[in-house]
């Protein structure tokens, strides 16, 4: 790996990590309102907007955690005919499907933004705590771009540290720590 390639693989593993302790706060929260958003209902005094704010915090947590999943390799991925193809054809096909992956989400993050607008000039909220739906938007196409940024440089550097080597390490591989598959 050339020195540029590290600096950047360490920029975005330094972005998309900030991205996800974002995330695991939001996830924090979630957990702390639901269970006290719970409390208050079974002792007659329920909180008045916890279905709005579970919808953002779900929105928050999904598009921040993308990036950081898809740079350690913990997306989903299915290796039924992958794994017969030689070494080359599993490389080339890798950067196509990133490349095409990239290009999917920056069209998701285009279009979300461009929505954000009218969104944003209609005024939409929530229903019960009338939050405006734009920053949640705007959060959704910067979630996107970041995950289009993390694909991009998994066609360039395919080798990065957050490559998934297939190295048995049993995290959705069908390989178990012992190295054999059940």
């Amino acid at each position: 790996m050339r020195p540029d390639e590290d600096i950047i693989s360490g920029i975005t593993r330094i972005i998309v990590t900030g991205a996800a302790c974002v995330a695991g706060g939001v996830l924090v929260f979630l957990m702390v309102m639901t269970t006290v958003g719970i409390v208050g209902r079974t002792m007659g005094e329920p909180i008045n907007g916890v279905f709005d704010l579970t919808h953002f915090t779900v929105l928050i947590m999904t598009f921040l955690g993308l990036a950081y999943a898809g740079f350690h390799g913990a997306h989903v991925s299915i290796e039924l005919l992958f794994q017969r193809l030689g070494p080359g054809t599993q490389r080339v096909l890798n950067r196509l499907i990133n490349l095409a992956g990239c290009l999917i989400f920056l069209v998701i993050a285009w279009r979300t933004l461009v929505y954000s607008f009218l969104v944003r000039e209609i005024n939409e909220t929530s229903q019960l705590l009338e939050i405006p739906f734009y920053p949640f938007y705007w959060l959704a196409a910067f979630g996107s771009l970041l995950f289009a940024l993390v694909m991009l440089l998994r066609v360039f550097v395919p080798e990065a540290p957050a490559a998934h080597d297939g190295a048995g390490d049993g995290v959705g591989d069908g390989v178990g720590e012992d190295g054999v598959r059940p």
